[in-house]
């Protein structure tokens, strides 16, 4: 069964002459394991379809399976516990609690999902040390690197142990030397533990770790070569 299908989304914002369609008839499906980059130029609807694929944002038209359950049969409250469950988050900005120590934020989907502080925390700890940051679980964000920031957000993304890890353009705020480590982590972590990875990247390189890439422009899938494409997004970038 595969961890993700999504067939022929569409996502229309607005409507009359200012609609705009984000994504257009776009269908791909993930199986455990596999590390699958959509690929394009900025605005070319990656994050949107990410965010469809993830029950972040309901699509108007099309189906999205997560792990077997077809997200439009949820409402609200059950599509938010099962993001909450079967599904990890990284973005470009990490999106760490300031007030909370990277610790704390990498154990806080277990909190937030019933989990007792002290098995939370433990869990927390275990993860940080396998990306590097048992030395750090104590520090708050703000006296942490970028990089460092972002394994916590993988940790983070890993902890309560999902189905599918959405990384959204996870290394577009960080130095080329930190977004390769965070890459790499990310690849190890993606092998170690048979989750399936559906990432956003306009990176040529961060693009070529993937087993297999799906090219966009203009919110649809672009039936070219996708090394065509990403000579292409790297000139345009």
């Amino acid at each position: 069964m595969a961890v993700l299908r999504a067939v022929d989304l569409h996502k229309r914002y607005g409507a009359g002459d200012s609609a705009v369609d984000a994504v257009r008839g776009v269908g791909l499906e993930l199986a455990a394991g596999e590390f699958v980059a959509v690929v394009g130029p900025s605005g070319c609807g990656k994050s949107t379809l990410l965010h469809l694929c993830g029950g972040m944002d309901r699509p108007t038209a099309g189906t999205v399976v997560v792990d077997g359950v077809d997200l439009a049969g949820l409402d609200d409250e059950a599509l938010t516990a099962l993001r909450r469950e079967r599904v990890g988050f990284v973005f470009q900005f990490f999106n760490l609690l300031p007030t909370l120590t990277l610790a704390e934020n990498v154990a806080l989907p277990l909190l937030l999902a019933g989990v007792s502080s002290h098995g939370a925390l433990e869990r927390a700890r275990a993860w940080a040390g396998r990306v590097g940051l048992g030395h750090r679980l104590g520090h708050y964000p703000a006296r942490v690197s970028g990089g460092e920031l972002q394994r916590a957000a993988l940790a983070r993304a890993l902890v309560h142990e999902p189905a599918l890890v959405i990384a959204d353009e996870p290394t577009g705020n960080l130095d080329s030397e930190n977004g390769q480590r965070v890459l790499e982590l990310l690849r190890s972590l993606n092998r170690e533990t048979g989750v399936a990875v559906l990432l956003a990247t306009h990176d040529p390189l961060l693009a070529s770790a993937a087993d297999r890439r799906i090219p966009m422009r203009d919110g649809a899938e672009v039936r070219e070569p996708a090394a065509d494409l990403l000579s292409a997004v790297a000139v345009k970038t």
